[in-house]
């Protein structure tokens, strides 16, 4: 099965995905981005850093499952191991934006879709802010895209559930039940 979890920045996506991907022993895809890596990443998501000319080489040559433009930079997820780990039976975890949850959705139909919630708009700007990686102006740009990604999920029903991330214990409890239950027969 295609697991997608999709959040604005702040919302923990992150820490639910490591924790949800050694509970339910899924296999965690590494995302692709043009954005330079600092000394924060270690501590958040991993990526596999690349210059622009190799993302759009990889772009080019179909090696994207999904794409998108965030904050200026871009981002993808590649097909392979993907598709490999899928062929092979094992459920696979996609933690990626909106805009490629869109594409994903249209690709893959039958793919778990779950959007990361904030308990709320004062929670979410906290968190940016204690995250401590971004200026004051990047917080606030982050928090009004966070702001209109939740809009944009709301409206699109592109995906099965919502989750609010209000305790991350109980967050990744609730997706592993949805996990359960897509699996079972009749689904979700």
């Amino acid at each position: 099965m295609l697991i997608v979890l999709v959040g604005p920045s702040g919302v923990g996506k992150s820490t639910i995905s490591r924790k949800l991907a050694e509970r339910m022993h899924l296999k965690y895809i590494v995302s692709a981005t043009t954005r330079a890596k600092n000394e924060k990443d270690d501590l958040g998501k991993i990526y596999d850093h690349v210059d622009e000319e190799t993302f759009f080489k990889k772009l080019e040559n179909g090696e994207f499952l999904e794409y998108a433009t965030v904050f200026d930079e871009y981002y993808g997820t590649p097909k392979r191991p993907t598709l490999d780990y899928l062929a092979n039976g094992e459920d696979v975890l996609l933690e990626i934006d909106v805009q490629g949850a869109m594409q994903v959705r249209f690709q893959y139909p039958d793919a778990l879709m779950i959007f990361i919630m904030p308990p709320d708009e004062a929670s979410l700007l906290q968190r940016l802010r204690e995250r401590g990686r971004d200026t004051e102006e990047s917080i606030e740009k982050r928090f009004r895209g966070a702001k209109r990604e939740i809009w944009m999920a709301k409206g699109s029903r592109a995906f099965d559930d919502m989750v609010i991330n209000d305790d991350v214990e109980r967050a990744v409890t609730e997706i592993s039940r949805l996990v359960r239950q897509k699996k079972s027969p009749g689904g979700i």
